[in-house]
């Protein structure tokens, strides 16, 4: 039985993967990372019987995400027939020769271009002046020592802020991939790796992932080939060894130390054996699998604070009055090591995970929820400005990413910031200034 629902679960998101990007939902990222990070693993866990939880536990999981899928898709289908539901996702190359005026200055998307760019070379010449002045040199740094150090500047410190700018400017590499801006592309292209490989942040190599991938979905030139599925086969394959490269980072303490103590040999090695045991984004199933054998008997949990954080995401949580519940992936965190007064430990345990730790098994009815949230997403996607479409489609993409990730109220708060920023940027451009 354990192995027939396992079977049936990966077929279930295969299918819901297979039907986003014959829409071309935005969504399809959700679904390809669940794809990988939990209906692939759970079953091979199950056929393999190389997991430390009971069969029950592992039917039970099953069960669950079986029945949250088809909730969601049974809510999709339904918006996807309504009279206003129609979307058009498609991207096109600018068709105006490129290669005359990289930016296009005379128009005002060749200003929003301009800034975006200025923004993320910004944010770059920000970061290496904070880990240059507080950490002494860009090889001296690592993830806990800019975490230390984001705590002691304090939460409105510019450094902190500079994700945000990041991850609002960072799209910009879509529309000069798209526009053949081969000079601007390679330039954001090295701007972006830096700040993974200096930060050790992982989530902040997504917007390249998320644009490299993007065009094989959304251009329908490059939709209908068989070599189009290898392609995004490799890229998927690609973009999970290059996650769990990073985590090397920060295990090791930066790049410095990382490259210092290993060869590549070494790094590879390390790298393969984290993807065949399961550390890392694809282990984090096995705090859901500990969720369902505990029953939810955790504090905080079965409370829905996730969603609640999500309802009060405008008003910071000192300032709610107590309406707004703590950072719930601290709470999941704390039941994972079973250490509740430790407040420095969060987990993500997939979208999966989240949901069952916030509702129980009521959390199957979050299905409509999430088909809400994905369809209105869409509709905010779908711009007449071109540029703007393109950006947004990295920032959301990216964000879907983090959500299927579990990491689902820091996912919907880094997209909207960002796309507030986006907005700005927009809304500055259509200002005209006099030279």
């Amino acid at each position: 039985m354990s192995i027939f629902l396992a079977t049936i679960q990966l077929i279930s998101i295969i299918l819901i993967t297979l039907y986003e990007y014959k829409k071309k939902y935005l969504s399809v990222f959700l679904w390809a990372t669940l794809l990988v990070m939990f209906g692939i693993p759970h079953f091979l866990s199950v056929i393999l019987d190389n997991v430390k939880y009971s069969n029950e536990v592992m039917i039970d999981a099953s069960i669950f995400v079986l029945l949250f899928n088809l909730t969601y898709i049974l809510s999709r289908i339904l918006f996807s027939i309504l009279p206003f539901a129609k979307i058009n996702l498609v991207i096109k190359k600018n068709k105006n020769n490129s290669h005359q005026d990289y930016f296009n200055k005379n128009g005002i998307d060749g200003r929003i271009k301009r800034y975006l760019f200025l923004l993320l070379v910004s944010c770059i010449v920000i970061l290496s002046f904070f880990i240059i002045k507080y950490l002494g040199n860009i090889f001296n740094t690592s993830w806990g020592r800019i975490y230390i150090l984001n705590s002691e500047l304090g939460i409105l410190s510019p450094l902190r802020f500079v994700q945000f700018l990041f991850f609002a400017s960072a799209g910009v590499i879509l529309v000069f991939k798209e526009n053949k801006n081969k000079v601007l592309y390679i330039i954001s292209v090295l701007l972006i790796l830096f700040y993974p490989f200096v930060t050790g942040n992982r989530i902040t190599i997504l917007p390249l992932l998320v644009a490299i991938i993007i065009p094989f979905v959304f251009n329908n030139k490059r939709r209908k080939s068989f070599k189009t599925i290898i392609s995004l086969g490799i890229l998927g394959i690609v973009s999970v060894y290059l996650v769990y490269f990073l985590r090397l980072f920060r295990i090791y303490g930066g790049f410095y130390s990382l490259f210092s103590s290993l060869d590549i040999y070494s790094m590879n090695n390390l790298v393969i054996d984290m993807l065949l045991n399961g550390n890392g984004e694809l282990g984090l199933r096995n705090a859901f699998y500990y969720f369902i054998d505990n029953n939810n008997h955790f504090p905080n949990f079965n409370e829905g604070h996730t969603y609640l954080r999500l309802l009060f995401i405008a008003i910071p949580t000192s300032l709610s009055g107590g309406l707004k519940p703590p950072d719930f992936a601290i709470s999941m965190g704390s039941a994972w090591i079973n250490d509740f007064s430790n407040t420095n430990i969060s987990m993500h345990p997939t979208l999966y995970g989240d949901v069952f730790a916030n509702f129980w098994w009521f959390g199957i009815f979050l299905g409509i929820f999430w088909a809400v949230f994905n369809f209105l997403i869409d509709k905010i996607v779908n711009r007449k400005n071109k540029v703007v479409k393109n950006v947004l489609l990295v920032i959301l993409g990216a964000m879907f990413v983090i959500i299927a990730r579990g990491s689902v109220y820091n996912g919907v708060f880094i997209g909207l910031v960002s796309s507030f920023i986006l907005l700005g940027v927009y809304l500055i451009s259509k200002v005209k200034f006099k030279n």
